[in-house]
């Protein structure tokens, strides 16, 4: 049997810090990395910080086409389990399916906070209706080649690490879509949609007008759902969908810093 083995940037991360935890969710088809950044920043204001790695994530493809949301959705409450049994505060913040992982979550579990970046709202797609026989035909959907961009935003990202002396990896993310995640993802966000009402903690929603992924009309479908009485949104002008690694990265850093401060 081969060996298995995660990709670089691809490992979970867990820094130790005060009563206020914090547990970070990744995008589909990302890894860990993507919010370590955010997760260092938070570490340094003093609070307990866990980066989970969401199942068939990190790994290959194939490992993706077998996850189903629900074991996303137990990796989230198992995180969240895990700052509970140690902090007297836990705040659930996520990137894309990974916000929509938090919000779920907060419908569910009695969390302090969540934090929602840049979170499809629903997918809207033609093709949508066929997935069940595409999935069949078309395991593997490759993403497109990186627009100018997209080039730009793995330049930006290459430099900061270099800066930090991290290994200049780049953004890690999976090169093609697997339409059974796809989906999952459908399925996980008529369950978040659902459950919208039930959120009663304060949220942070941000997102950016330029997300190249999620178009920047999904942020208004959350705002007007959640049930929550303190829901506030910020929105970027210049970052593409990585909010967490893009130019605009530290507004976003401040901007959850002081949610977190609001609400502890």
């Amino acid at each position: 049997m081969d060996a298995i083995r995660l990709l670089p940037g691809a490992q979970p991360f867990f820094y130790p810090g005060g009563p206020v935890g914090c547990l970070l969710v990744h995008g589909l088809t990302g890894a860990p990395q993507e919010m370590r950044w955010l997760g260092q920043h938070l570490h340094r204001q003093g609070h307990t910080v866990y980066g989970i790695r969401l199942a068939g994530h990190g790994s290959t493809l194939e490992d993706l086409r077998r996850a189903t949301w629900r074991e996303w959705f137990l990796d989230v409450l198992a995180g969240h389990e895990v700052l509970r049994a140690q902090c007297e505060r836990v705040f659930a913040i996520g990137l894309s399916m990974g916000g929509a992982l938090c919000l779920l979550l907060a419908a569910r579990e009695p969390v302090d906070g969540v934090v929602s970046l840049s979170a499809p709202y629903e997918v809207r797609d033609w093709r949508t209706p066929l997935l069940p026989i595409l999935s069949h035909l078309i395991p593997l959907l490759p993403k497109k080649p990186p627009s100018p961009e997209q080039a730009a935003f793995q330049q930006r990202v290459m430099d900061e690490q270099r800066r930090r002396g991290e290994p200049a990896i780049g953004h890690v993310s999976y090169p093609a879509w697997p339409l059974t995640a796809v989906g999952e993802l459908i399925g996980l966000l008529a369950e978040v949609r659902a459950g919208l009402p039930e959120v009663s903690a304060p949220a942070l929603l941000i997102h950016s007008q330029r997300d190249d992924v999620v178009p920047f009309e999904n942020l208004a479908g959350y705002a007007a759902r959640i049930g929550s009485a303190d829901v506030q949104t910020m929105v970027l002008e210049h970052s593409l969908h990585v909010v967490t690694e893009d130019g605009e990265r530290d507004r976003v850093f401040d901007a959850v810093t002081r949610f977190i401060a609001q609400h502890t």
